[in-house]
């Protein structure tokens, strides 16, 4: 890897740790940091063709020396926009995963956050008699996101209901148990809509 691919790739490492810094706990961390090093390098790799551009610019001949700064100009051009749009669009996540931070710690404290994408978010209150429920919404969030949050879930605690499957989670609280479903998560695509609660009610807990 470059030096300057070193560089962008740092700087995307800690963009991304800013966003997410406040939202996870140390086992989402090890979940999301795959992901987030692969778009990096993606990011890196773009950035890294137009520096080599701009090596290739500067090094043609004199008699090419007013195009080669033409290329020269138009590289850094391409640098600058790609690094201001990046830096635009995690400037928004963050800002986005701010606000869904807050109406997390109110509603539903005892769940993980979710940082797996998504462009707007919001919870419906399905309250009752028997316990605390909340269906949480994403809209435009990723299979692959739920997949990671599943994950997330299981190395926070939580185990099947159903053996054979993860549609329905739970962990045991000792005399409460929280709850998370994701039937048919996708089932009003491009939103994800799950299900996550707190009750007493053992009976939600057995097959």
């Amino acid at each position: 890897m470059s030096f300057l691919k070193n560089i962008i790739r740092n700087a995307i490492g800690d963009g991304v740790s800013k966003g997410i810094r406040d939202a996870v706990s140390s086992a989402a961390e090890k979940i999301v940091a795959p992901k987030a090093e692969e778009y990096a390098n993606k990011v890196a790799d773009s950035l890294d063709n137009a520096a080599g551009e701009v090596n290739a610019a500067t090094a043609a001949s004199a008699d090419e020396k007013k195009s080669g700064f033409s290329s020269l100009e138009e590289s850094l051009n391409r640098l600058s926009r790609s690094a201001e749009k990046y830096a635009a669009t995690l400037e928004k996540a963050a800002a986005t995963q701010e606000d869904l931070n807050k109406m997390w710690n109110e509603k539903i404290p005892d769940f993980p956050v979710w940082c797996f994408g998504g462009t707007d978010f919001w919870f419906d209150d399905n309250s009752n008699d028997s316990g605390t429920y909340y269906v949480f919404n994403a809209d435009n969030a990723p299979q692959e996101g739920l997949e990671l949050y599943i994950a997330l879930l299981k190395q926070n605690g939580f185990v099947r209901k159903y053996a054979s499957a993860d549609e329905v989670l739970y962990k045991d609280l000792g005399g409460e148990y929280l709850l998370f479903g994701c039937t048919d998560a996708f089932g009003t695509a491009p939103v994800m809509s799950v299900y996550m609660g707190r009750t007493k009610d053992r009976s939600e807990i057995e097959c």
